[in-house]
């Protein structure tokens, strides 16, 4: 059976796996991104981490999926930002390749994950999806007619999280104001919730997690927070369906956890705001690969070569 290798070089975690055509794991590993860097130089620990899950497979092809923005003429990290910082300027796609004998592909993170969605997730049929992950940041990629969209420099779809939803908001490290990322990540949004709420600051899960049970179970003052939340998401929702037309917005992340909270209210907001013909058309679905979408964009990343 011919398998295809994706790594997803997170900002916690590498995870990796092989996949087959219909794009299902068959073997998966996640390993602390403390343990790769504890165990020598992080390039020989990824290399045998690589080996290890194809040891006994016959393997056409691979990727690694990555924070930054990647050229993919190189496959290198060109900004030193997130967790590729600790591979920028490295020419990763060619020291994989030719260590494990197959063609390799680096991409961006998000669009790897919108990729792997599209093909085998809740963006699958679509003719354009928007795909939005809420996490650190929040990752955006959009996949048009079965191809993702890259823009004339490489890098178009990728900084939906940094469409401005208040000119006179906070300055984001990238210099602008109000950028979609600084409401509503994942670590925005924690920040927000223990800041509107400090009877959750010391709680030892995860605070959003208490917090939507909070809004479950009714209490009010949960309920206003998480509208405020719900706002927020969807100004830069219809901002996105704006730009790129699409029929599908996958939302991935774990805040997705909590979709049936979130999603019904940022349905109707969106709907009511966005203009599409006909009203309302616009899908917006949590994502279905969960931890693995990355690194399974990342194994299929040759079909684009062919395209």
């Amino acid at each position: 059976m011919m398998l295809r290798f994706g790594m997803d070089f997170g900002g916690t975690n590498l995870k990796a796996g092989l996949f087959d055509e219909n794009g299902h794991a068959t073997a998966f590993k996640t390993t602390p991104l403390q343990q790769l860097v504890a165990s020598g130089p992080l390039l020989t620990a990824l290399l045998d981490l690589a080996r290890e899950i194809m040891c006994g497979h016959r393997v056409v092809a691979g990727g690694l999926a990555i924070k930054g923005l990647v050229d993919l003429e190189s496959g290198t990290v060109r900004e030193d930002i997130g967790a590729g910082s600790l591979l920028a300027s490295v020419p990763l796609r060619d020291f994989f390749s030719a260590s494990l004998g197959i063609p390799f592909a680096v991409d961006n993170d998000a669009r790897a994950y919108a990729w792997g969605e599209w093909l085998f997730g809740a963006g699958r049929g679509s003719r354009t999806m928007a795909c939005m992950t809420l996490g650190t940041g929040i990752g955006c990629a959009v996949v048009s007619h079965g191809v993702p969209y890259t823009g004339t420099d490489q890098y178009g779809g990728l900084l939906g999280g940094h469409l401005s939803i208040d000119r006179n908001g906070p300055i984001c490290p990238c210099g602008q104001r109000g950028c979609l990322e600084l409401y509503c990540s994942a670590t925005a949004l924690r920040q927000r919730v223990r800041e509107a709420h400090p009877e959750l600051q010391h709680h030892p899960g995860d605070v959003l997690e208490q917090f939507f049970l909070g809004v479950r179970d009714g209490l009010a003052r949960y309920g206003e927070t998480c509208d405020a939340m719900v706002e927020d998401l969807a100004t830069g929702i219809v901002n996105i369906i704006h730009a790129y037309a699409p029929d599908v917005v996958v939302l991935g992340g774990g805040v997705m956890k909590s979709a049936d909270v979130l999603l019904p209210p940022l349905t109707a907001l969106v709907h009511q705001r966005a203009w599409t013909f006909p009203r309302g058309m616009v899908k917006i679905v949590p994502a279905s690969l969960g931890d693995t979408a990355a690194a399974t964009g990342m194994a299929f990343h040759h079909r684009l070569e062919h395209i």
